[in-house]
């Protein structure tokens, strides 16, 4: 929890945070690592703003050839903060609690939205042969791919006379 009562008082202009996550599980195919965010939060008169950036730093599994592989692309952290709503449909602003704000919260979410749905070793990951298991981006297996309808097979023997 960040304690945020001076910045809203105005005894201070703005606020810095620095923290780093635990193990990131709760995120699919991610095989080990934590993230890093870090940023200020400033009030504009009134309007409580928190700018700054998650830098992950993960191992991760390919979705395509199951590799496992280094990923560590940031992600913006932004959001409006306040201590009451207008509104309690409203989803635009951070709701403070007694002043504190969870920024582990704030973080975790950030990341789950983030984040992609599926990691890539590469763009052009060729993956796994659906036959063999043969990793496809080191070479071409010799399996063959021409699948065959078994109930064409009767026609075969026909052809054959």
């Amino acid at each position: 929890m960040l304690d945020l009562k001076k910045l809203l008082d105005g005894c201070v202009p703005s606020v810095e945070f620095s923290i780093q996550t635990e193990e990131l599980d709760y995120i699919e195919d991610v095989v080990s690592g934590f993230a890093k965010a870090s940023g200020v939060i400033t009030n504009h008169s009134g309007l409580v703003l928190l700018k700054g950036e998650i830098i992950p730093e993960l191992v991760v599994s390919c979705a395509r050839c199951g590799k496992e592989f280094n990923y560590s692309e940031k992600i913006a952290l932004e959001a409006k903060i306040t201590d009451k709503l207008a509104n309690k449909d409203e989803d635009e602003f951070v709701l403070l609690t007694d002043f504190a704000l969870d920024i582990d919260e704030l973080v975790r979410s950030t990341l789950i939205l983030e984040m992609p749905s599926r990691f890539l070793c590469r763009e052009d990951c060729k993956g796994l042969c659906s036959k063999c298991g043969c990793d496809l981006n080191e070479g071409k297996c010799n399996c063959d791919l021409k699948e065959r309808d078994p109930r064409w097979d009767v026609l075969k023997d026909y052809f054959n006379d």
